[in-house]
């Protein structure tokens, strides 16, 4: 599947404050974004969307979650990133500021 000039991204976290910030600050960089609040939110999101990337926070990552999402064929293929305090204060989202989950 070829990747796409628009990035389709899932953000997961129990805050909604900060997932709702966070995608908005994608959205404003060009990126097209879902928001999840749990983790089956996450699963069912990514796995209805087939995500480039799923950016996590880390109090809703499991291996069962990350697992499944790999094994989904519609999410198989997303980069699982885990949102850190420097993506919290960045506008935007630097490399630096993501480590793989």
């Amino acid at each position: 599947m070829p990747r796409r000039s628009t990035p389709v991204i899932v953000v997961a976290s129990a805050s909604a404050g900060l997932a709702d910030d966070v995608a908005a600050r994608l959205r404003r960089d060009g990126s097209v974004v879902c928001v999840a609040h749990s983790a089956e939110g996450c699963l069912r999101v990514a796995t209805s969307v087939g995500p480039d990337v799923v950016l996590l926070d880390p109090e809703l990552h499991t291996p069962k979650l990350e697992r499944l999402l790999h094994a989904h064929p519609t999410s198989a293929r997303a980069r699982i990133l885990h949102l850190d305090s420097a993506l919290k204060a960045q506008p935007r989202l630097p490399d630096v500021a993501l480590t793989a989950a």
